[in-house]
């Protein structure tokens, strides 16, 4: 879905035109952001290239700088392009910042519960609560058995049906969270609860982009375009049976667990008991439901798609691959399997897995932020409610930090001894109040995970040996 919405729904949209009708750069003599002028209704829709809009994005900041300001269906919209400006409002002043713009599909969508679209009030703090006592930067090593024997069963299903490595990247992904969350082992590729994850993701990859945010909060009658209608939107009751299913079938397993006594740790267990006793949460088998699905449905999709990126450069660029199978071989032999003890020892590997995340970021707008009041930034209004977007783009493609960012350079993230730079790529997983809580699990699960598969395998493709060029396309198109 891109910010453009089809011709169709553009003409039906028409009848709400005076919504946006006092559409002006300056208000009550105040100064917004520079930004390109926006057309009435369309906004700046006709300027930008919808199947990658943070490039245009990005673009935008040679002409405009680092921060740009333009509105598009009735919406005021801040595009943030370098690390100062996020790092000046989303983390200096997340106090104000650290609201997300309202989305009309939340409720109809059954999405209301959801901590990455929730307002920052009470129950999006519980949920914070929740995911941090989990998954706490040294807590998260407890799980480090878990992502060892996934990683074993990825090896194996990439061993047996190689051609599926896509499929068997989103069930290792799947598998790690889930356990960790619900203490459910992904039992084979028919997995109930495994499919309902990947259903439900489907649908909220389309719903969490600023373009259809912004399009059905200011046209709320677009969620109920017929099916049939050319440009209508997708089947709301289809879409909210497989989001609640995703939301409520991992958590009829754990009940059953729980009731014969056979439920192990997991931060859904230790979220129960620790809420249950304090009785100070209300209602707080919804919100933990709430939390666990939050964590769990970003971190799958995260991490398997951050392993297709992974396994994109290592065909293309051989000589990368090779240089970390040699590090590999010098530091563990031929005799095993990397494990966790030895990631300080294999730096190179830890450099791919930055250079993985850096070179195509999965979210590379983020989820857009709201401004909680008026503020003034370099002298610019910004006005209360205005959308706030950290282009991530922008900031991986950097060529003064980043020399050629359109290569896959993974001696990027070493220093001249052969050693880790302090770059941790942490705007990857967001910033201020909204980063992600689950960083530090992915991070592992990742860096086992490459680990491992470079060990084991030599990946080639036949489309780049016979020269044809393999792009990367991001589903979160805007």
């Amino acid at each position: 879905m891109s910010l453009v919405y089809s011709t169709s729904a553009l003409l039906l949209a028409a009848v709400a035109t005076w919504k946006i009708s006092n559409t002006r750069k300056e208000r009550d003599g105040k100064t917004c952001p520079p930004g390109p002028s926006s057309l009435p209704l369309l906004g700046v829709a006709h300027l930008m290239d919808a199947s990658a809009p943070w490039e245009t994005f990005t673009d935008w900041k040679a002409k405009y700088g680092d921060v740009v300001y333009f509105r598009q269906f009735g919406q005021d919209i801040i595009v943030l392009n370098s690390e100062e400006a996020i790092k000046d409002l989303l983390e200096k002043r997340s106090s104000n910042y650290s609201d997300r713009m309202y989305m009309s599909t939340r409720e109809p969508y059954g999405l209301s519960f959801d901590t990455i679209f929730h307002a920052h009030d009470e129950t999006w703090r519980a949920h914070r609560r929740i995911a941090h006592q989990g998954l706490r930067e040294h807590h998260v090593d407890i799980y480090q058995p878990t992502q060892l024997r996934f990683t074993e069963a990825l090896v194996k299903n990439l061993e047996n049906s190689p051609e599926d490595y896509h499929s068997h990247f989103q069930r290792f992904a799947a598998s790690v969270i889930l356990s960790a969350i619900y203490d459910h082992d992904v039992a084979d590729e028919n997995d109930p609860v495994m499919k309902a994850v990947i259903e439900a993701l489907d649908t909220l990859v389309l719903l969490q982009t600023p373009g259809n945010a912004i399009l059905f909060n200011v046209f709320p009658f677009l969620k109920y375009t017929p099916t049939w209608l050319p440009g209508g939107w997708r089947n709301i009751t289809d879409a909210r049976v497989k989001i609640e299913r995703m939301l409520n079938l991992p958590f009829e397993y754990l009940e059953k667990k729980m009731a014969t006594g056979k439920a192990e740790h997991s931060i859904a267990v230790e979220a129960l008991e620790r809420f249950g006793n304090t009785g100070k949460v209300h209602n707080f088998e919804e919100v933990v439901k709430g939390a666990c699905f939050s964590l769990y449905g970003a971190a799958s999709e995260t991490t398997a798609s951050t392993l297709m990126i992974f396994v994109l450069a290592m065909v293309q660029y051989p000589d990368v691959q090779k240089r970390a199978q040699e590090e590999i071989d010098r530091v563990l032999g031929d005799s095993r399997l990397p494990e966790f003890e030895d990631r300080q020892s294999l730096p190179y590997i830890e450099a791919i897995c930055r250079e993985s995340l850096r070179w195509h970021p999965v979210a590379p707008l983020g989820i857009p932020h709201s401004a909680t009041n008026d503020d003034v930034y370099n002298g610019w209004h910004i006005r209360k409610d205005t959308a706030v977007i950290a282009n991530i783009w922008a900031l991986s493609q950097n060529s003064e930090k980043y020399p050629s960012p359109s290569l896959f350079k993974p001696e990027r993230f070493l220093d001249e001894k052969g050693g880790l730079t302090e770059d941790l790529l942490t705007y990857a997983f967001g910033f201020g109040r909204r980063i992600c809580p689950g960083r530090h699990f992915a991070n592992n699960s990742l860096w086992i995970a490459i680990a491992r598969l470079l060990t084991g395998f030599t990946f080639e493709s036949d489309y780049v040996r016979g020269g044809v060029e393999v792009k990367w396309h991001n589903v979160l198109t805007s």
